[in-house]
């Protein structure tokens, strides 16, 4: 018998088969073999079982040891072979680069080796959570030369306005008829197949930007209606925005008050009727936003407070105080950061998490700016009523880049202010507009080294340009234009129209 082999134990039975209920006990048999004599153990022969154990385990540690190796080693070539994947695709894609090596590194301007590979798989995750950012101004430079150059011999000589004709007969640009007075604001959604509009006959419609169909939302409030109100003014839509996942539609005007409404309803019965009415400025609403990727809502007023609310919970969030004049414009980015101007010619950033805000000044000489707009994060652009073009970075309390000055030429030796700026989020496209005729394009340009803001190409458009939205990837954009300012009657472009045009970029 084996030393590590034990005895079998004693069973003990009951047997109650018996007469009277006796009990018998059964013993196996315990007495000791001759093997059993002979087998006596000592600790020499404990040491070597040991032993042999030891070497067992050993050999079964280094058995997993090598399967582990193994397997990190497969984890490990497949690692190498997606890499070399990518690095054949961006070898592929960047031919002509003469310093392209073999393992997926080059050098910059400076010398420093550039990892390309790195490079691709950062784009890759900033693509799928959706800030990634795109350089689309080239494309949209070749789309308008490409169009200009169809109508150049027709354009030659003639004013903005016969040229703004002439792009409307070529069907790049196309006005939407639906609104009395001069439209105030345009919004997209973020699909880019629906767009919304206010105006200053209190109207709001939806527009399909395929086929031009609308859908009022809100009627225009006139004839009787009009004569009811203390002033005239009051029926103005100022403000719209939408959120990102094209749920909700916020609207803002001179009654004071946001209305919200469900845009999956809209064209359906009770569509004129709000889920919520958010009450709570003293004066008209002029600024709307909503901050990217959530429902996060920001509305500003001429009673200059910034009011915050969550469209989540439908519920009024808090306050925000600091300009000291009316609020014109607010936009906010994917941080929670809302960017606003006012008429006290300062730029505040809201850091809310931490309930506090930074001020931004252009300087002396710079004059109150009319719009605002985000392009990333920590960057933004401001126009101002003495036709400058301003690019900020969040870290820098001046503008950074040279400042565009007169970016839509004089009228009468002044300078034209900048009405209105719309940008592409997470992209280099701008567009700029004002009463000079012309939708202007920028390319915005956001690196350490050349930061600024470059002029593409211009577009003819007789009228105020009040609001821009540009569509999804630069392909289209939607301007609100009118024969008047948005805030105001002080000046009014003759024979313009008071439409939503909808103008092809690529």
């Amino acid at each position: 018998m084996p030393p590590s082999a034990k005895r079998p134990r004693s069973k003990f039975k009951v047997d109650l088969s018996g007469h009277g209920g006796r009990y018998e006990d059964v013993v196996d048999d315990m007495k000791p073999t001759r093997m059993d004599d002979e087998d006596i153990e000592s600790e020499d022969d404990d040491e070597d079982d040991d032993m042999n154990n030891v070497g067992h385990s050993s050999d079964d540690s280094e058995d997993s040891e090598e399967e582990e190796e193994t397997a990190d080693a497969k984890r490990l070539r497949m690692a190498r072979e997606y890499l070399d994947k990518l690095e054949a695709q961006e070898s592929s894609s960047e031919e002509g680069e003469s310093n392209s090596g073999d393992d997926g590194e080059s050098e910059d301007e400076d010398g420093a080796p550039v990892d390309k590979v790195g490079r691709r798989i950062a784009k890759e995750r900033l693509r799928k959570s959706g800030l990634l950012q795109s350089r689309i101004a080239d494309s949209v430079l070749e789309g308008i030369q490409s169009m200009q150059s169809s109508i150049a011999d027709s354009s030659q000589g003639k004013s903005a306005e016969a040229c703004a004709k002439l792009w409307i007969d070529a069907k790049y640009v196309t006005y939407l008829r639906g609104h009395d007075l001069t439209p105030t604001c345009v919004t997209l959604s973020r699909q880019g197949n629906r767009a919304f509009s206010g105006a200053k006959d209190g109207s709001v419609i939806m527009w399909n930007v395929e086929d031009g169909k609308k859908t009022t939302i809100l009627p225009a409030i006139k004839d009787q209606y009009a004569a009811n109100l203390n002033d005239r003014n009051e029926r103005e839509i100022l403000a719209i925005a939408t959120s990102d996942d094209d749920r909700y539609l916020a609207i803002g005007g001179r009654d004071n008050c946001v209305r919200i409404f469900d845009t999956r309803t809209l064209g359906k019965s009770n569509a004129n009727t709000p889920l919520t009415t958010m009450e709570g400025h003293k004066k008209p609403v002029s600024a709307l936003a909503f901050r990217s990727r959530s429902l996060d809502l920001y509305s500003g007023s001429e009673d200059r407070c910034i009011r915050r609310y969550d469209l989540n919970a439908m519920t009024y969030v808090e306050t925000l105080y600091g300009h000291q004049s009316p609020i014109v414009a607010i936009d906010c980015a994917n941080k929670n950061r809302p960017v606003s101007i006012a008429r006290d010619r300062t730029v505040r950033v809201w850091k809310v998490e931490e309930d506090s805000h930074l001020v931004y000044r252009g300087g002396g000489d710079v004059g109150s700016a009319e719009c605002i707009t985000a392009i990333q994060d920590g960057w933004f652009v401001t126009g101002h009523d003495d036709g400058r073009l301003l690019l900020w970075k969040e870290e820098k309390k001046r503008p950074v880049g040279d400042v565009i000055t007169a970016a839509h030429g004089h009228q009468n030796g002044v300078a034209r202010g900048v009405i209105s700026c719309g940008a592409l989020g997470l992209s280099d496209v701008l567009a700029t507009g004002s009463n000079d005729g012309y939708l202007r394009l920028w390319k915005v340009n956001t690196g350490e080294k050349d930061a600024g803001i470059t002029p593409l190409d211009s577009i003819p458009v007789h009228g105020y340009i009040n609001s821009i939205a540009m569509g999804p990837e630069g392909k289209f954009c939607v301007v609100a234009v009118g024969q008047e300012p948005r805030l105001g009657r002080w000046d009014r472009v003759a024979r313009a129209k008071n439409r939503v045009a909808i103008i092809r970029l690529k």
